[in-house]
């Protein structure tokens, strides 16, 4: 981690600009650089996602940057972000603060976060939430538990000293995210194989798998519009629109793998259930250190090392007519079969929120580890201190 001395802490807001944009991008490259278990996010995605000309997520955004400066040196970094179409969708005043970054010193956290804090109360907001994503399938949350297992691609990683300082600055738990590892078992409980059967010839539904990118890629919109539905509701969930819709059919085509999409669907070709699984690329991204241009020797690195054995469950989503029917035990059944096939032995969950009590149900009959957890916070501006 980086060191600097104790003289005072500047904070320098940030134009919109591209050489301000990777000014902030490579803060977290600085930062993490002999860290091992940090997995690189590509430099092209972080500078797109924070350029409101082309992320279609922030259009009904005010998005703010700031990095913290000490002696002409970077010693960390925020976002502020005021989502009104999330404030209208739950009639609140709530600004989030995001992709924060420091290193490890309380002045530093506390000039960033009061930086913030003080900007959305200028704004009008009574309250403030975060780490959250800039949008809806960004990185969220800091790590509290589990700092010695590699993070997936799409999660976020973070020192153990973060929790300290956030506390220090009276931030408060809002909600925790979990997620589990287990061996693959070689078989599920007969259950799963008869319960999987039975909803799907009970309900007229049938299962789609191993459709290849090209056929995937029309059902996109459809896909994204279930998720909308099912996670209605969620915490800091906002239902996408068509054009931040069409941003991730892009991002997710060049993820999956065909043989761990599953898709549900009704007798009238609707989809109502799909559930997405991912070869882990945690190592493979490292190998890139954030730059599309290392690609072909991360995919040397890759083959060199052999199959990849651990497998990443990315999302799994239901209409809500069919909720509680089975259709979540039926997909992951299917995702089980094709693990197998391909070798795999590890499973590896991304967040689940700790109140999600339906989907954290799909693991009470399998041997699993929480082996991670990542935390939410929440501050009342009128109080900040």
């Amino acid at each position: 981690m980086m060191v600097c001395s104790s003289r005072a802490v500047e904070i320098e807001l940030l134009s919109d600009t591209l050489k301000d944009r990777k000014r902030f991008v490579q803060f977290q490259f600085d930062l993490y650089r002999k860290d091992p278990m940090w997995v690189a996010p590509l430099i092209s995605d972080e500078l797109k996602s924070l350029d409101q000309k082309k992320n279609p997520g922030l259009l009904e955004c005010q998005l703010q940057l700031w990095l913290a400066m000490r002696n002409g040196q970077c010693v960390g970094r925020i976002a502020g972000v005021i989502n009104a179409k999330e404030n209208r969708l739950r009639q609140t005043r709530a600004a989030r603060f995001c992709l924060l970054e420091f290193i490890d010193d309380h002045e530093v956290a506390k000039a960033l976060l009061r930086t913030v804090e003080t900007w959305a109360m200028n704004h009008g907001m009574n309250l403030l939430e975060g780490p959250l994503g800039l949008t809806t399938f960004e990185r969220s949350a800091i790590l509290v538990e589990g700092f010695n297992h590699l993070p997936t691609v799409v999660s976020s990683y973070n020192p153990p000293y973060y929790l300290k300082h956030l506390l220090s600055c009276h931030y408060l738990k809002h909600v925790d995210y979990l997620e589990h590892h287990f061996r693959l078992p070689r078989e599920l409980k007969p259950k799963y194989r008869r319960i999987a059967q039975y909803v799907l010839a009970k309900k007229h539904l049938k299962m789609v798998e191993n459709l290849s990118r090209r056929q995937l890629r029309p059902l996109g919109n459809e896909i994204f519009q279930l998720i909308n539905d099912a996670y209605r509701g969620l915490f800091e969930f906002t239902p996408m629109n068509d054009d931040e819709i069409e941003v991730l059919i892009s991002k997710f085509l060049s993820l999956i793998d065909r043989r761990f999409v599953k898709i549900i669907f009704d007798s009238n070709q609707k989809i109502v259930g799909v559930a997405i699984a991912i070869p882990s690329y945690s190592k493979f991204s490292q190998n890139l250190k954030g730059k599309k241009r290392r690609l072909p020797y991360a995919l040397a690195m890759s083959l060199l090392r052999g199959k990849e054995e651990t497998l990443d469950l990315y999302l799994i989503a239901v209409h809500h007519d069919y909720r509680n029917s089975g259709l979540h035990a039926s997909m992951m059944q299917a995702i089980h079969q094709s693990a197998l096939e391909a070798g795999i032995k590890w499973v590896e969950t991304n967040g689940e929120l700790e109140t999600n009590s339906q989907i954290l149900s799909i693991w009470k009959d399998i041997d699993h580890e929480t082996h991670k957890r990542r935390r939410l916070f929440s501050k009342r501006l009128e109080s900040a201190q």
